[in-house]
C-alpha cells in the first residue's frame, strides 16, 4: 500500500525542521512525503531542498512557488498525489512518532468493514501546544466541545470537527476531492473533504491525540484560547459574528451542493436541500426543521447557539 504525505509549506522555517523530524521519527517508515513550498520568502526552500537531498522519501511537487494559499496548495497537492492513502500536513504541527501507524491500521478496519471501494476517512484528536510546543489542552475535542459520535452528514453540514492535519483518506475519497475541491470556492479544504467523506461514503474517528497542534500567532485556522462557556458568553456579546456563523452553514452547502452537482448520493442529495430550504422559513418552523433533519452542532453550548442566532 502506498501512503503519501502532504505537506504545505509557507513561510514555515521557525517550526519546520521540528515537524520534519518528526515524520522522519515515524515508526512506520513506508511513506512518500510531497511537499510543496508556496513562494516563501524566508529559508523553507532550502530546508525542504536539503531533507530531500538526505531522505529520497521527500518529494517536491510540481506547481511550487504560485501563492495558491493554504487550501489552494493542499489542493494542488490532492491532484498530484497517486496513493492509496493521502494525509495533509501543516508546517508547524508536530506528529506523534505512532501516527502513521495507527491511522493505516484503523483506516485497514474501516476498509475491511466497508471495502476499499468506498470513499473512507480517518481522523484522530490531538492536543493543542503553543509556540513553544508545552501542552496547551491534552484534547482538541474536549477542549471545542466535540461530539466524537458526530460523523455523519446531518452533524458535519452545521459543525465540522475533522482537522486537516489529523486525517488519512483512502483513494477514493482523494479522487473525489481532487477532482471536484476549488479552492477559491471553499472557506476550508478540511470541511469539504468531510463533507465529501461523509456524503458518498464513511467517516471514523480514532480516539487518540496523535498530532501536536502548535497554536501561534500565524495559523491559518486555530484553536479558541478560551473555554466552551467563556466562547459561549463572547457569542451573546458578538451576536452579529455568531449570526455569520450558522448562514456560514448554509452558504458552505450550498456551494458543496454546486460543487458536487447531479453527483450526490440521492440521500445526502435530499439532506442538503432540505437544510438550505430551512433558511427560508420562519424562526420557529427552522429549528424544528434542522432539528428533525438531525442538524445539530455538537455541544450544549453550541446547540443553545444555534437555536438562538440560527
Amino acid at each position: 500500500m502506498k501512503t503519501v504525505i502532504l505537506l504545505a509549506v509557507y513561510n514555515g522555517e521557525k517550526h519546520l525542521p521540528a515537524q520534519l523530524a518528526s515524520l522522519q521519527a515515524q515508526t512506520d517508515p513506508d511513506f512518500t512525503v510531497l511537499y510543496q513550498d508556496d513562494g516563501s520568502s524566508d529559508r523553507s526552500g532550502e530546508l525542504l531542498a536539503g531533507v530531500s537531498a538526505a531522505d529520497p522519501r521527500f518529494q517536491p511537487g510540481r506547481e511550487a512557488g504560485r501563492r495558491l494559499g493554504p487550501a489552494g496548495n493542499f489542493l494542488s497537492l490532492l491532484r498530484q498525489a497517486d496513493a492509496d492513502y493521502v494525509l495533509l500536513c501543516d508546517q508547524d504541527d508536530l506528529w506523534e512518532p505512532n501516527k502513521l501507524a495507527c491511522l493505516r491500521q484503523a483506516m485497514s478496519a474501516a476498509e475491511t468493514r466497508w471495502g476499499k471501494d468506498l470513499p473512507l476517512l480517518v481522523h484522530s484528536d490531538c492536543m493543542l501546544v503553543s509556540e513553544e510546543g508545552q501542552t496547551l489542552e491534552s484534547s482538541f475535542f474536549r477542549h471545542q466541545g466535540w461530539d466524537p459520535e458526530a460523523v455523519t452528514l446531518p452533524r458535519l453540514l452545521v459543525q465540522n470537527n475533522v482537522t486537516g492535519c489529523t486525517l488519512m483518506m483512502n483513494r477514493p475519497l482523494a479522487k473525489l476531492a481532487a477532482a471536484h475541491g476549488r479552492a477559491k470556492d471553499l472557506f476550508m479544504h478540511d470541511w469539504f473533504i468531510a463533507l465529501t467523506a461523509a456524503a458518498f461514503g464513511r467517516i471514523v474517528f480514532l480516539d487518540e491525540a496523535l498530532t501536536r497542534y502548535r497554536q501561534h500567532g500565524e495559523n491559518a485556522v486555530g484553536a479558541s484560547r478560551k473555554g466552551l462557556l467563556a466562547r459561549g458568553f463572547s457569542a451573546l456579546k458578538h451576536m452579529k459574528k455568531a449570526k455569520r456563523r450558522i448562514l456560514l452553514t448554509y452558504t458552505h452547502t450550498l456551494v458543496f451542493r454546486k460543487l458536487y452537482e447531479g453527483m450526490l448520493p440521492p440521500e445526502a442529495d435530499r439532506l442538503t436541500a432540505a437544510y438550505l430550504e430551512t433558511r427560508r422559513m420562519p424562526k420557529l418552523r427552522r429549528i424544528r426543521a434542522v432539528r428533525a433533519l438531525g442538524c445539530r452542532m455538537q455541544s450544549p453550548v453550541t446547540r443553545l447557539g444555534q437555536i438562538f442566532f440560527g
